[in-house]
């Protein structure tokens, strides 16, 4: 049996189906995170946005 390289986006907890994003409203493909709280159905670019204030907040001087 062949061993997986990778994780599969299942794995990682994300889905890409049809939806409507929760932060802009926009319908079409969603990128699904169902173990996180909402909003957890993103558009690709509230995805973006929203994984880059992520890092913002990492990378922000601690006092």
């Amino acid at each position: 049996m062949r061993e997986a390289t990778k994780e599969s986006p299942a794995d990682r907890g994300e889905v890409i189906l049809r939806g409507r994003c929760q932060v802009c409203g926009v319908e079409g493909e969603v990128v699904t995170l169902p173990a996180s709280d909402p909003p957890n159905q993103l558009c690709q670019r509230c995805a973006i946005e929203y994984l880059q204030a992520g890092e913002d907040e990492d990378e922000a001087p601690r006092p």
